[in-house]
């Protein structure tokens, strides 16, 4: 599922983008947000697979925001997106050459849209694979050492007597307590999926479901791994439709 985040003042042009971005892929998530504050805290949270940002935005009534370009800027500075597709939205031609140098910007859509054209643009971008999970790694600091943790080996993980334990392909690694949510932001993953209050499992290692007995079965383990009965009717769901 790609992520996609507007940052656009002005409320009906963000609306005319969102529904540009779901007439490319129905499936996408969209965060879309007015202010630059509120798109760092999402960008911080989530992965984002494209940026469309309005050059110029208007500041708050106390004057606390700040640009689209500044925006930008500062978000190529953080590591995951030095390379995301950022598209911008503008009327200012004068800013284009300047933008495109500074930030590596993909493209821009002028006001006022040209729908068939801002489509296409936004489909090319979303074709790019702007996340490679493969030999990915956290890291945790256990007994003194740092221990680390290639995300795609993770078959699941659960929390026990105050610590997390961690299984993957290689063995078990136990890592200090986290809740499941801030595990899961951790890993910045949809592979996993939280089954019950305590447990993640990797749906990659799944190999079969019993929903009438609230079991999860996973590659290599003789144990299964419940499923929450108030979580059952989500997670049965996302496993469906990720």
């Amino acid at each position: 599922m790609k992520k996609v985040m507007i940052l656009e003042d002005q409320r009906d042009s963000r609306d005319a983008l969102a529904q540009i971005v779901k007439s490319v892929d129905a499936n996408a998530r969209i965060y879309a947000v007015g202010r630059a504050s509120n798109a760092y805290a999402i960008a911080m949270e989530h992965s984002i697979d494209l940026f469309l940002i309005d050059i110029i935005l208007r500041p708050d009534k106390r004057g606390g925001d700040q640009s689209g370009a500044e925006f930008a800027q500062n978000i190529r500075m953080v590591e995951r997106y030095k390379f995301t597709p950022l598209i911008f939205v503008t009327s200012l031609y004068d800013t284009k050459m300047h933008m495109y140098s500074s930030v590596h910007c993909y493209k821009f859509i002028e006001k006022p849209f040209d729908w068939d054209a801002v489509r296409e643009v936004i489909r090319e971008a979303m074709s790019y694979q702007t996340r490679n999970p493969e030999g990915r790694v956290v890291f945790y600091r256990t007994g003194g050492l740092l221990e680390a943790i290639t995300i795609t080996d993770i078959i699941y993980a659960e929390n026990r007597q105050h610590r997390l334990k961690v299984v993957t392909e290689n063995g078990e690694v136990r890592i200090p307590y986290r809740p499941c949510k801030e595990f899961l932001r951790e890993l910045d993953s949809e592979d996993f999926l939280q089954c019950n209050r305590s447990t993640i499992v990797n749906r990659n290692f799944i190999e079969r479901i019993d929903p009438a007995n609230r079991y999860v079965y996973v590659k290599g383990r003789a144990e299964a791994l419940e499923i929450g009965s108030v979580m059952k009717r989500e997670f049965l769901r996302n496993i469906r439709t990720i």
